[in-house]
């Protein structure tokens, strides 16, 4: 059974703890009770330009996506109307209504107010995303980018993912979206990952939901649980599942199904791969992966077949997800303080450098100018950017503290010369197979 999301601009959710309250809830003036407003038909239609061709953004599970200009405290707000089609007495529309007024997150897409038109088909208002989906991002050959997105972006972008779809099974009741696809994650103005269109979710662990227990099974071919062929079925396991097909497409570049291919099915090709070892070739080809990022590719590419395994039991929590991701941002290569400078001014590597100090690091009788840097993605020698001549600037590299080696307090150092620019990599030696093998020892 297929649905159709927005693939533009659209939306974002959040959780308050009004009615759903987190476990284990910290003070954040982000979860306060937001109000959400009733706007009357009359305020979409002329916000819309009586939603004209010119505010259209695309096509919903619901309906047709509106950009809408709408008046508060005489500031413009920007928002996206979602004009559904259904008259049922309860639709995906309501859901979302349901659910969205009781979840609030910077992780999702806000539920900002609704309304009905003149025959009772129900509006939707959210927040607006100015920059796309992250299927346009993946797969769209016209959009702005002007090459593919490196392996840090994506990995912050699955981080992201991960946390969001996680802010929900930890409610309680815990919520799953059942829906959870490229097309549904939509960006904001700072590029921050944002889940939206919770038209199907639904409550879990809810003692005599008869809603929960009647419901059919819904979601996106391709995405969907096999698990999943009754109400009784579902789990937060089959948000599990959705997720990695959705891993298994940031970093391969796939469609979830593509006929093109054979098979067509990403898991399908994936997992094989992964279980004979040949993790590059789930990569895409466009990635600029860096030497020394086999740890990496390793630890996503099993993290990915751990979640799409066929039996719901054995998948990993989405907690565990996230804490997995975190420790893939802290693995292999960090770039320090780059100088741009003639090569012929540095003097030649004898030998490993050690580290003196937090501060910086010196070896072989040539000072490593700058500290440490602390980066908060992922990236290869491809991310860093110089400046003028003698600028020090920082840049991305993997993401992960630099440490002193236990065992010989070394660092090893790589340098990369790029047209009379020396750039100084220093690879963490103490990344450990330890994570990789656990992983390794549950998905065999």
């Amino acid at each position: 059974m297929g649905y159709i999301s927005c693939n533009a601009e659209s939306a974002i959710s959040t959780c308050d703890t009004y009615n759903f309250s987190k476990k284990n809830p910290k003070t954040n003036p982000q979860h306060k009770h937001y109000k959400i407003r009733d706007f009357t038909y009359t305020d979409l239609e002329s916000s819309t330009n009586k939603f004209s061709h010119t505010n259209f953004l695309g096509k919903g599970s619901h309906g047709s996506v509106y950009k809408a200009n709408l008046d508060k405290c005489n500031d413009c707000l920007i928002a996206a109307v979602k004009k559904t089609t259904s008259l049922s007495a309860v639709s995906p529309a309501d859901n979302e209504i349901e659910i969205l007024s009781r979840v609030r997150s910077p992780r999702f897409v806000n539920l900002l107010g609704f309304a009905s038109d003149p025959i009772g088909r129900k509006l939707i208002v959210v927040e607006y995303m100015p920059n796309g989906s992250l299927y346009d991002l993946l797969h769209k050959s016209n959009n702005s980018f002007a090459k593919p997105p490196g392996l840090a972006k994506r990995i912050k972008i699955a981080l992201q993912v991960a946390k969001a779809v996680n802010q929900l099974h930890v409610s309680s009741p815990p919520v799953i979206h059942r829906d959870i696809k490229s097309s549904n994650i939509l960006f904001d103005h700072k590029w921050r990952a944002r889940l939206g269109d919770f038209g199907l979710a639904l409550r879990g662990h809810v003692e005599n939901d008869a809603k929960m227990r009647c419901t059919p099974p819904a979601g996106t071919l391709g995405y969907l649980d096999p698990c999943y062929l009754a109400p009784c079925d579902l789990t937060v396991k089959s948000d599990v599942f959705s997720f990695g097909i959705l891993m298994l497409e940031i970093f391969s570049g796939r469609h979830a199904i593509d006929l093109r291919f054979s098979p067509p099915s990403v898991v399908d090709w994936a997992v094989p791969l992964i279980r004979s070892g040949e993790y590059h070739e789930v990569f895409d080809r466009g990635i600029n992966i860096s030497r020394g990022s086999e740890a990496v590719l390793r630890q996503l590419a099993v993290l990915a077949a751990m979640c799409v395994k066929p039996t719901a039991e054995k998948r990993p929590k989405m907690t565990e997800v996230v804490e997995s991701l975190v420790k893939v941002t802290k693995t292999g290569w960090r770039v320090i303080k780059v100088t741009r400078q003639p090569v012929t001014e540095y003097m030649k590597l004898s030998n490993v450098p050690r580290v003196e100090s937090s501060d910086g690091s010196s070896g072989g009788g040539e000072k490593i100018s700058g500290h440490v840097a602390r980066s908060k993605s992922i990236g290869g020698v491809s991310d860093v950017e110089c400046g003028p001549l003698d600028e020090k600037k920082e840049v991305q590299g993997l993401c992960g503290i630099m440490r002193r080696s236990k065992s010989t307090g070394e660092l090893l150092v790589n340098r990369r010369n790029s047209g009379g620019i020396v750039l100084q990599m220093i690879r963490n030696p103490n990344v450990r197979e330890l994570e990789s093998a656990k992983l390794l020892v549950k998905f065999s």
